[in-house]
């Protein structure tokens, strides 16, 4: 796709956005092997983007305000004129490099240069925890920015978008673009005033839910024609009649990729209105009463796993047996089952200050992946409403789906992505395959001083208790920052209970602090800290040292449950030692963690049980053999959840397009 043709304009309108291959898998083969070929070309080029860039070094460094500013406007109207070409792009990055060295006092290191390249040119970027991920995405969004390519800086939470909006700002206006930053919460004028912006950050559950927002506000008038006939209308009364939120999807720059393209793809977005209440709060009451009285394995069987509930022929006549005693609607058979089912899940399978938050008598869902609350989300089918009568909160009113889309047909509609992470090289093969996304490694600015220290697995709680209350002691006496890592707001709070009994300082964040994290974070690196954190403080921390805590060995940090996944390991750890400075990591669990209960063979947990003597750990060989094997089988199960999501959404697509519906 030319690079001219990346921003609205005549050839493609006033809302751009990739259509959906119609054709053949020839001709999608053979574009993916011309895709190929470009960056194939772009790559051998890169080689030596450092030192095209320096070239500019000398002329900017004694350049004069005045002057750099008739450079830049220059520059602007030759960029929004023939695009992204080669020449162009090395002089932006030169200017923006001056720039921020005048305005933040950061200038571009010559690996951020590279990785900026790459996303710039439609590609991914490994780039280490600490290596300024935020400062290497300015380069492709202003440089997009000035050529006025609307783009959408995608980070996966709220407080990650507003900090690095605020943190860039003088940087964007300098260069003379408008920056804003879209979260949850905001009203919708003021999200379409904030989509206006030259650059905007915001998440992608937000951006997401706003561009499905507009296809509702379309209807069936998606054709390109009588879409821009209906935008040109609206123009004419900007700020009285326009009711569509973006500028289109033009190009998008994903922060912490793989988790906004893999992690939370698992599940599609789904907008909803509410209905009234079918069922009253008794009949949830009801429910509950009835799965109180059934015998786990002999009425009904729980597969955590698969987060399911069956009933068994003995479940299904205790049932029948109680009907005579309640009102009418129980007598349908299909429907109290249906409830029973719901009442057992959110007895078992969606435990308080795990899955969910109480606060201001309502319920609010909280994200397993990043460990914040999301409170404008909710469970569907009645979930949501039996977890809430579980609770004694307010019966909020069913809803139904409006209109819904998965993250991989999202992002698949941007005319360009480019993104970077940490850690992406485990998920690479389906980035490939789903987004047709390549993905990069850059090397580190300086070499790594990161020391991990491997994992010791205990027998039971109580050794893994004693193991780590002697181990922060140890830090904590030499003044050495320690962070320990949970993944639920429960272990975090059981934690911060055994630390409490030793008498040991600390601070918790969690999603009920979630208001304190940038002054919580701030202070974790401090001399003698000892910080609890979920996974909140496993992505886009960056966690500064305090005065004297380089020469005691840096950051220490702790992960005290199973990960899920092995990418998760590497973010938490990845908080310890960035940018050059000393750090280190280890691993203290348990064979009772939940996750591994879950999913490791119970013939290898007794077996790791006999081999772990009182005090002692598993051996180390064993105890990383276990780890990485149900961590690999957590990521298949996952991998084979989102390819099933795909293909239902294909389903869906043509279903919908056969009967002339919008989405």
């Amino acid at each position: 796709m030319s690079d001219l043709s990346l921003k609205p304009g005549l050839s493609l309108g006033s809302y751009p956005e990739r259509r959906e291959s119609g054709g053949d898998e020839l001709e999608q083969a053979l574009g993916r092997w011309f895709a190929r070929r470009r960056r194939g070309h772009l790559r051998l080029r890169q080689r030596a983007i450092a030192k095209a860039v320096g070239h500019y070094d000398d002329l900017l460094r004694d350049c004069g305000e005045a002057s750099l500013n008739a450079m830049l406007r220059e520059l602007r109207a030759n960029l929004a004129r023939k695009g992204l070409q080669q020449a162009l792009t090395i002089e932006a990055f030169a200017v923006i490099r001056e720039a921020a060295a005048r305005t933040l006092g950061k200038r571009h290191f010559d690996t951020q240069l590279f990785g900026g390249w790459i996303m710039l040119n439609g590609m991914l970027a490994e780039m280490q925890t600490g290596e300024g991920k935020t400062l290497t995405t300015t380069l492709p969004a202003c440089t997009a920015a000035l050529a006025g390519i609307p783009v959408h800086v995608i980070t996966a939470n709220d407080y990650l978008a507003e900090r690095d909006c605020d943190l860039m700002r003088p940087l964007y206006a300098r260069l003379g673009l408008t920056a804003s930053a879209v979260v949850d919460g905001m009203a919708a004028d003021d999200c379409r005033i904030a989509y206006r912006a030259d650059i905007v950050h915001t998440t992608n559950k937000q951006v997401a839910f706003d561009y499905l927002r507009d296809r509702i506000a379309l209807g069936d008038d998606s054709g390109d024609l009588r879409r821009q006939y209906r935008q040109i209308q609206q123009r004419q009364n900007f700020g009285e009649h326009e009711d569509l939120l973006l500028r289109g999807l033009c190009f998008a720059i994903v922060d912490e990729a793989d988790s906004v393209l893999i992690d939370e793809a698992n599940t599609p977005l789904i907008i909803t209105r509410t209905l009234p209440h079918e069922d009253s709060p008794e009949t949830y009451s009801d429910a509950l009463y009835l799965a109180a009285g059934l015998e786990p394995e002999r009425d009904y069987r729980i597969d955590p796993r698969a987060r399911a509930v069956e009933l068994t022929t003995s479940g299904e006549d205790r049932l029948e047996e109680q009907v005579p005693k309640l009102p009418r609607p129980w007598r349908n058979r299909r429907k109290r089952e249906a409830l029973v089912r719901q009442a057992l899940a959110a007895t078992h399978l969606y435990l308080r200050d795990r899955e969910y938050l109480v606060g201001d008598d309502r319920v609010q869902i909280i994200d397993q992946a990043t460990g914040r609350l999301m409170p404008d989300r909710s469970w569907e089918q009645g979930l949501q409403q039996m977890i809430e009568a579980k609770e004694g909160c307010v019966i909020s009113e069913p809803r139904e789906p409006q209109a819904r889309i998965s993250y991989q047909r999202f992002f698949s509609r941007y005319l360009r992505i480019g993104g970077t992470s940490g850690t992406l090289g485990e998920v690479a093969p389906e980035l490939k395959r789903v987004y047709g996304l390549d993905v990069v490694r850059v090397a580190t600015h300086r070499p790594s001083r990161r020391k991990i220290l491997g994992e010791r697995l205990y027998r039971d709680l109580s050794d893994q208790h004693d193991a780590l209350l002697a181990r922060v002691d140890e830090f904590h006496r030499r003044g050495q920052p320690v962070l320990i890592g949970t993944t639920s707001v429960e272990a975090s709070e059981q934690t911060s209970a055994w630390l409490a009994q030793k008498r040991i300082e600390h601070r918790v964040l969690n999603a009920r602090q979630d208001r304190d994290e940038a002054e919580i974070v701030a202070a974790a690196g401090r001399r003698g800290a000892v910080t609890v954190a979920t996974n909140m403080a496993g992505r886009g921390t960056d966690i500064a040292l305090g005065d004297g805590v380089d020469a005691l060995g840096g950051l220490h940090v702790i992960a005290l449950s199973v990960n899920p996944s092995r990418r998760l390991d590497r973010q938490l750890y990845g908080r310890a030692a960035r940018q050059g400075d000393p750090g280190s990591g280890e691993a203290i669990l348990s064979l009772h963690d939940e996750a591994l209960a879950q999913t490791c063979p119970p013939a290898l947990r007794r077996l790791l049980a006999g081999l772990a003597h009182r005090g002692k750990p598993v051996p180390d060989l064993l105890a990383g053999f276990t780890l990485r094997l149900i961590q690999r089988r957590f990521e298949a199960r996952q991998a084979r959840i989102r390819k099933v999501l795909m293909k239902q959404d294909q389903r869906l697509r043509r279903t919908l397009a056969f009967s002339g519906r919008f989405e």
